[in-house]
């Protein structure tokens, strides 16, 4: 078995790494809304639950053959998240 004191420095770096990257990620997007002109919520348009589902499938598949970024697919994601919240319950 490992030795403990390894174990807890090794976990302790491994959840530092993934703070530093949280904040990476964090301050790239705040870069992006900053240079980009266009309100981050454009829900114009009030869609139907299946609507969005259909739109998040598309979104899916675009990022998984390569057509999308991860930033842009994180930001189109989270616009159909807003559009989700603001469904009638």
């Amino acid at each position: 078995m490992g030795d403990p004191v390894s174990t807890s420095v090794g976990k302790r770096q491994r959840e530092r790494q993934k703070v530093e990257k949280a904040k990476a990620k964090a301050e790239r997007k705040a870069a992006r809304q900053a240079s980009d002109p266009r309100p981050v919520e454009e829900p114009s348009l009030q869609r139907s639950e299946s609507e969005l589902i259909e739109d998040l499938g598309a979104l899916h598949r675009a990022f998984e053959v390569g057509e999308l970024s991860p930033e842009e697919f994180e930001e189109r994601r989270d616009r159909l998240q807003v559009q989700f919240e603001q469904l009638p319950r």
